[in-house]
């Protein structure tokens, strides 16, 4: 039995690797780090601290076909965005498959995900198996209504997705989803093996999950302090307004990589309305403007232009931590 625990350098992966651990020990425990070569600086160092502190065994796994975001959004033709991320399939859930396919032992899969990180974790269950959805479907017309009938709002692109899938149910058609990728050696794997999954945290808060990291003599990473939620994807398409700010206040450099990622690609990171027609200064062929990053930052520059007297004395005194774990 072997025992995977994916390790993103983000306080819940932390610490459910330093659990998995505890509970199965050292010598059958393997992290993997799924690569998608736009983590920040401090997360890559972060993560091989944890990693050599703890002296587990440890993989960095990376796509076969793709050389991180920049290359995946160059050969793509454009970044992902938040109803397109194909960046999560290709960098992180093809990678991941890849590996557990290669390994010829039954797993045990433990997984860093709370209940209370959004809507669609806390459908998830504690316990489940990772190829869950090549034997169940992960999409029915069943469910499409039934998720969507909830909302009190709903877009364009909805409405007719609701509408087509009550349609399609009135005639008995349910059209099924499953995961495909390498379906056939999937089944073929999972008549030898087992493919349990864990998630040991998936009842707890973030500050208990930090708490469980802390209390073990380990640091969680710093990006935490400096404001962001979240770690992973540096920055991510989805990151929210408050973390483009943070972004444009205290990281620079990383204006500076995604203007240069946006001109290799030849794609905005954004969508083209991010913001206000006057702010978007790039122009496409049929002579349509569109936002880039940067013009992100001059729009936000000047939103924040007329911050608070007092801002940065407060900010001497304040945690800047959204979990107040500054000391």
């Amino acid at each position: 039995m072997k025992i995977i625990a994916p390790f993103s350098g983000g306080k819940d992966s932390q610490a459910t690797l330093l659990y998995a651990v505890e509970k199965y020990g050292l010598e059958n425990v393997i992290a993997v780090f799924c690569d998608t070569k736009w983590e920040h600086d401090i997360t890559y160092a972060h993560v091989k601290y944890v990693i050599e502190k703890l002296g587990v065994t440890f993989f960095n796994l990376q796509s076969k076909v793709y050389n991180g975001m920049v290359d995946l959004a160059i050969k793509k033709k454009r970044f992902p965005a938040s109803k397109s991320k194909f960046c999560t399939t290709e960098l992180k859930v093809i990678p991941m498959i890849d590996f557990v396919l290669e390994q010829k032992e039954n797993l045990i899969i433990l997984q860093g995900i709370r209940s209370d990180e959004s809507e669609s974790r806390s459908k998830m269950n504690e316990e489940c198996r990772y190829f869950k959805y090549y034997f169940e479907p992960y999409q029915t017309n069943s469910m499409i209504i039934e998720n969507l009938s909830k909302k009190d709002k709903l877009s364009l692109a909805q409405k007719n997705k609701l509408e087509k899938a009550i349609k399609r149910l009135a005639k008995g058609k349910e059209d099924e989803k499953y995961h495909t990728y390498r379906k056939e050696e999937v089944f073929e794997w999972c008549k030898n093996y087992t493919d349990d999954i864990l998630r040991p945290f998936f009842n707890a808060s973030a500050n208990e999950v930090i708490t469980y990291s802390l209390n073990r003599g380990y640091k969680i990473n710093p990006l935490y302090f400096k404001g962001f939620s979240r770690v992973g994807c540096f920055p991510c398409i989805m990151c929210t307004q408050k973390e483009i700010d943070l972004i444009i206040k205290d990281f620079p450099d990383i204006v500076k990589k995604v203007n240069e990622a946006e001109n290799k690609a030849k794609s905005t990171f954004f969508k083209p309305d991010r913001v206000p027609k006057r702010y978007r200064n790039q122009i496409t062929d049929n002579g349509v403007k569109y936002t880039s990053f940067q013009d992100v930052v001059n729009y936000r520059k000047d939103k924040n232009a007329t911050g608070d007297l007092f801002e940065n004395d407060l900010e001497l005194n304040t945690c800047k931590s959204i979990y107040m774990i500054c000391e």
